[in-house]
């Protein structure tokens, strides 16, 4: 399925390129403009590639009747202000599955990352250990069961079911755990190097302000939390 959204995505943006050349030059320099203006307002690419897919159809409509862009849609500012009102175009919409990973990630890594360190901590290091390569695959596998289980959950406007998301979340959270216990009991201490309690700490206070960081500077919706 995220191949299959890459793809359509990739196909939508050669289109537009292709579009673009049939435009006027004032029209082409309205879009130019509409663009940095999305772009400031932190829309989405994919949003702003759909959002301009469907306009420049319209527009190479209107150029047969010497229809202009700003007659069609208004200045560019207020055809700014229609689509950051408008819940479809909107960040209020998903975000790219790559955010949404990223935010998962983040959120499970240092969520893992404390209380690792924490227990180690508080027990004085007694088997409670997390090793390098264990943190890492933490937060890859944990962006991507997160990215699986959003894109399956089920309610409005969303597609899936419930008995769906119950199996996706299982078997992903499930797999999550095989994968991180495995490697912290079959890699040895000297590849997957074990880190202090303070190192954990440090890794999940880091990865959390990173998290919320990113969830605002790419304003990611879409996600679990």
């Amino acid at each position: 399925m995220v191949v299959e959204n890459i793809n359509e995505q990739a196909a939508t943006k050669e289109e537009n390129k292709e579009l673009f050349q049939q435009l006027t030059k004032r029209n082409d320099q309205y879009m130019m403009s509409l663009d940095k203006a999305l772009i400031a307002a932190n829309i989405s690419e994919e949003k702003r590639v759909a959002i301009y897919n469907e306009m420049l159809k319209n527009l190479i409509k209107g150029q047969k009747s010497g229809q202009t862009a700003r007659q069609l849609y208004g200045t560019v500012t207020e055809r700014t202000n229609v689509l950051l009102a408008s819940p479809k175009d909107t960040d209020t919409g998903r975000s790219e599955d790559w955010k949404i990973m990223l935010d998962g990630g983040l959120l499970m890594g240092a969520m893992f990352a404390l209380i690792t360190g924490l227990s180690s901590f508080i027990g004085k290091g007694q088997g409670s250990e997390m090793g390098i390569i264990t943190m890492i695959l933490n937060f890859v596998l944990g962006g991507f069961v997160i990215l699986l289980i959003s894109k399956n959950m089920p309610g409005k406007n969303k597609k899936g079911n419930t008995l769906r998301y119950i199996l996706v979340s299982t078997t992903g959270m499930l797999g999550w755990m095989f994968v991180m216990t495995a490697s912290m009991a079959l890699l040895p201490s000297s590849i997957n190097i074990l880190m202090s309690a303070g190192v954990n700490i440090a890794i999940g206070i880091t990865a959390f302000a990173a998290k919320i960081y990113f969830k605002r500077k790419l304003n990611i919706h879409g996600g679990l939390f």
